[in-house]
């Protein structure tokens, strides 16, 4: 083994300090919801990015990768751009969107899959304070359904055209997102 690759598992097993994950807030909907804000972000600036780990599920009738949407300090504006990949009844799927008014489409399951199927989500939001950079921000997405017909998943990326720093998370569905919801917010060192 080299010395090189040495030193780079030995900087993955050192603990507590660059890349701990710290959860700052959670939320879980005791109704349904249209939207899930976390305001004050700006009090966490000490932390270099962001992450936000769900498991939710949409009030709407459709297919199961019912989107949900993110938006970043509340700018509803087409200053968004957004790349997905998706596989959903066993066939790949690719688009992008730019401008968009969203920093990315996140799947799940509508309300008519089967009871208790929830999708789940990590989402990343790179470089989140930083006043010299756009945002990035980096999905992975699904849900397994009781057949091929109801699972999806997806990897997806956008970017928010903006240098200022995050002070506000938006996560929303137009119907809402039912009980039981539940979105958690990780500061990254």
């Amino acid at each position: 083994m080299s010395f090189m690759l040495l030193g780079i598992l030995n900087s993955q097993a050192a603990g507590g300090a660059a890349g701990a994950f710290d959860l700052l807030e959670t939320t879980t909907l005791a109704t349904t919801t249209a939207e899930t804000v976390f305001t004050g972000l700006g009090s966490y600036s000490d932390y270099k990015h962001l992450q936000v780990r769900a498991v939710y599920r949409r009030d709407a009738f459709g297919y199961v990768g019912a989107n949900l949407y993110m938006r970043l300090n509340a700018d509803s504006a087409n200053n968004y751009s957004r790349h997905e990949l998706k596989g959903l009844e066993g066939t790949v799927y690719s688009s992008a969107q730019a401008p968009t008014s969203v920093a990315g489409y996140i799947q799940g399951p509508a309300s008519e899959v089967a009871t208790g199927a929830f999708g789940v989500a990590v989402i990343d939001i790179l470089d989140a304070f930083s006043t010299s950079k756009n945002k990035t921000v980096r999905i992975l997405s699904g849900v397994a359904g009781q057949d091929a017909a109801n699972s999806v998943i997806s990897l997806s990326s956008g970017a928010w055209f903006s240098t200022s720093a995050i002070t506000s998370l938006t996560l929303g569905a137009g119907t809402g997102n039912l009980a039981g919801t539940r979105f958690s917010l990780y500061g990254v060192k």
